[in-house]
């Protein structure tokens, strides 16, 4: 048994012992509701009676797959199916032979004359299991790549339970969004060829199509450069990818359906330019490398004309490498300050009647744009490249959100929303899932009655780094019972809240959630002191104090939401993608930060607007969990490594394991604040601690969740499978204990296992109550809620994300 099958099998134990029946569960499920676990999930099913079974060894027939790819789909299919217990035999079967038939037929057989993938490539698919065999028929090779991953799915989570047939089935299938992408940082920390391309691999699964290359930005330029070498010599710290490295992996992208566009960051994040070609610079001056995280001040002249000779030469080398139409080139985050203090560029204003420094991005974005054009390329950038002078194709990737999406549409650009999909922030699958690029929302907030009141309160949310967030709370009650509200967030427009009376201490504690930038947003407010609001807010598992005060003179007539977008300019939408800048990412834990969350990611964009249940998607996300492995992402064996990486050989790691479970990485921005108050955010700092290998989000606390709730709806077995896992768990604390004391990586989290304890004695008391039938006293929900909340203030890099379940354990236990 290799290293990692080892691994795998305990994480199956692990999950079978948690009651995380999950995988058998989900199965049952799925015959139901007739749902297959597929993700993303097709856009049409239909299931047949029967089923069929896939033999050991496989036939597999191409016909019409271009020839540059024929043998790379050979080896990929082959690859794939030996790791799930098949093989595949190049010699037709005898009509006496039992053998499976894979039949891949494009456009009836006639080669695709198109190689390269390019935006709004046809990328339909239909894929028929029957009694006569498996056959996959497409337009082009993307569709059919597309189809083969889908088949790959099917098999992989039917061999993760031990299952050799497959569902009769015919699926048609194609994507709602023609760009469905995942932008990786390779600046901050260093990612390797290898590891690049098994990040292609999990697209391909996830029928993502296009690979966003992040390879300059102020700690380091990553690609060679001929035209100007001192960019890779001087400002890579000798980590950089050569031109044949490059041209390898866009050459792995393509066989894949992948196109791969490059950002090359201009005019601002240009500390690496700045440190090989100090003369190119707004202050010219010898500048070091810079290894801490954040904004800084070195920005390109656009006085200097030496500035976009450099930008030409840079182009061509990119246009060189990477065949895409597109060329990323950052723009955003421009500190002014170097242009406002240089008496060149100020004087360069003047004689081009620009008012501001913004006016002078936008004139020095239409020069780089017009060198794109010399190249036959076409602009893509972040938010702040948007101004009305460029010509309507460029891109516009949204990081500030729907507000400022919403604006790039309705002037007619093209434009992706990043926003919400930031997977370097530890958020939930959840979160992702909801954010519905074309949403519908209500146009206009709600006209109170004579017979209603309206208050309002201000609020502020201090955060660990950077300003505060601000907020304004606005009310409309009737008979003192609270009817609507909406929250303001910093210079947002208002949003309404879903209000949640669960858990309140008393009558005038105001409980609500949104999903804003930061992540899935729960305000605690108390607004007994008509002086004072007080309360926390939960940004995903983290706690944030807020305070604020009463609004006297507030008008209701400024609570203003954002409008819907008209059909005309929803087209304009193309898609989003998913980001990971990696400020604490590195090798050990790329894919555990990836995946499973961004299948959910790419199902938003894939796959129809109404597929929105989210426990139906967590059902085929734990599967896809197990299943993503067997096909050779290592999201599972990188936690198990990590954990495993923290102590002495030979140490059993059950119980961290299982103590894992239990938390997540302190969810927003919270563990980038928490170093920068450490002086630890920096490249310097290690990636190598407890915190690191822990998955954004705990399956086992959404499975227990999923049961709480099957509990709620009158399933009393769904109770006794979280006592079950509680009590596992409580077995488990006097060996991790004793594994911290030997073992001094993991001695900072020793205080994180006694609140956990303390955290599950409580929960094991609430559920035993609400079991035996016996319902908790007021005074006594207030007391654990109390002790609940006091030891969550305590902002750590790890959060007790089981704290935050059994909060809501506890209501069900008072409500039922």
């Amino acid at each position: 048994m290799t290293l990692f099958s080892h691994q795998l099998s305990i994480i199956k134990i692990i999950v079978i012992s948690v009651g995380l029946s999950f995988m058998f569960c989900a199965q049952q499920a799925f015959a139901q509701e007739k749902s297959l676990a597929l993700m993303p999930y097709p856009q049409s099913v239909k299931l047949l009676p029967e089923t069929y079974q896939l033999t050991e060894s496989v036939y597999f027939n191409v016909q019409g797959i271009h020839e540059k790819r024929q043998l790379f789909i050979q080896q990929r299919i082959t690859s794939q199916l030996a790791k799930l217990g098949h093989q595949v035999t190049k010699l037709p079967p005898d009509d006496s032979e039992m053998m499976s038939k894979i039949n891949l037929i494009i456009n009836q057989g006639k080669t695709h004359e198109n190689y390269l993938a390019k935006l709004n490539s046809d990328e339909s698919y239909q894929l028929k299991i029957t009694s006569q065999g498996i056959d996959i028929l497409a337009n082009n090779d993307f569709g059919a790549l597309h189809g083969l991953a889908t088949l790959s799915q099917l098999i992989a989570a039917n061999r993760s339970l031990n299952i050799t047939t497959l569902p009769q089935v015919v699926i048609n299938d194609f994507p709602r969004f023609p760009w469905r992408g995942l932008m990786i940082d390779s600046v901050r920390h260093f990612i390797s060829v290898k590891a690049i391309k098994r990040q292609l691999d999990g697209m391909a699964a996830a029928k993502l199509n296009v690979f966003h290359w992040h390879l300059t930005d102020d700690q380091g330029w990553r690609f060679e450069s001929k035209s100007y070498p001192k960019l890779h010599k001087l400002a890579s710290d000798r980590q950089y990818y050569t031109q044949q490295e490059i041209k390898d992996v866009v050459h792995y992208a393509s066989q894949l359906g992948i196109r791969v566009v490059p950002e090359f960051d201009v005019p601002g994040h240009a500390s690496a330019i700045a440190v090989a070609y100090p003369e190119l610079m707004t202050e010219k001056k010898r500048y070091s490398m810079e290894d801490a995280w954040g904004v800084f001040e070195p920005l390109l002249d656009p006085s200097n004309p030496d500035v976009y000779v450099f930008i030409d030469k840079i182009v061509a080398e990119i246009t060189s490498l990477f065949p895409d139409e597109y060329i990323h080139i950052g723009g955003d985050e421009v500190d002014p300050v170097q242009w406002q203090e240089s008496e060149a560029v100020q004087q360069y204003m003047a004689d081009n009647k620009l008012q501001d420094s913004h006016e002078l991005q936008g004139h020095f974005n239409e020069k780089v744009q017009t060198i794109l054009a010399k190249h036959q390329r076409k602009m893509m950038g972040w938010d702040e490249i948007y101004q009305p002078k460029l010509p309507k194709d460029i891109m516009v990737q949204s990081w500030r959100g729907m507000e400022s999406l919403s604006q790039i549409a309705a002037n007619q650009y093209q434009g992706l929303l990043s926003t919400g999909f930031y997977i370097d922030q530890p958020q939930s699958s959840a979160y992702h899932y909801r954010n519905e690029l074309l949403s519908k929302r209500e146009n206009s907030a709600v006209i109170p009655s004579n017979e209603d009141t309206v208050s309002a309160w201000q609020f502020t949310m201090p955060r660990l780094k950077g300003s505060a967030v601000k907020g304004t709370l606005a009310m409309v009650s009737r008979n003192n019972y609270l009817i609507h509200a909406y929250v303001k967030l910093n210079n947002n427009h208002y949003q309404k809240v879903q209000l949640d009376r669960q858990l309140a201490l008393h009558p005038r504690q105001i409980n609500f959630t949104i999903d804003s930038w930061m992540g899935p947003t729960r305000g605690e407010f108390d607004l007994s002191d008509p002086a004072q609001l007080t309360g926390r807010m939960l940004i995903g598992n983290s706690h944030y104090n807020v305070e604020g005060q009463q609004l006297s003179d507030f008008d209701y007539a400024n609570v203003k939401l954002l409008a819907n977008l008209l059909p005309a300019h929803e087209k304009n939408i193309l898609g989003g993608e998913a980001t990971l800048w990696t400020e604490l990412v590195s090798e050990k834990n790329i894919d555990l930060r990836i995946w499973p969350r961004t299948f959910a990611i790419a199902e938003r964009l894939w796959s129809a607007k109404s597929m929105r249940n989210i426990n139906q998607m967590y059902q085929r996300l734990f599967q896809i969990n197990i299943s993503a492995a067997k096909l050779g992402l290592h999201h599972l064996q990188q936690h198990m490594n990590g954990i495993r990486g923290l102590v002495f050989p030979e140490t059993k790691i059950t119980s961290l394991v299982m103590l894992a479970e239990q938390l997540e990485p302190a969810h927003y921005y919270t563990r980038h604040h928490l170093k920068f108050k450490k002086d630890q955010y920096h490249q310097r700092a290690g990636l190598n601690s407890f915190v690191d290998y822990l998955p954004a989000e705990s399956l086992t606390l959404v499975n227990m969740q999923q049961q709480l709730n099957a509990y709620k709806g009158g399933d009393k077995a769904g109770l006794q499978a979280i006592v079950n896992t509680m009590r596992r768990w409580h077995s488990g604390y006097e060996e991790v204990l004793k594994i911290t004391k030997k073992n001094p990586k993991l001695s900072t989290i020793t205080d994180i296992i006694y609140d956990a304890r303390t955290i599950n004695t409580l929960g094991l008391t609430v559920a035993h109550s609400c079991l035996a039938g016996v319902k908790i006293r007021t005074p006594e929900v207030k007391r654990i809620k109390k002790h609940l909340l006091n030891l969550h203030r305590n902002v750590r890099e790890i959060s007790l994300a089981s704290g935050l379940f059994v909060e809501k354990l506890l209501e069900a236990c008072r409500t039922h």
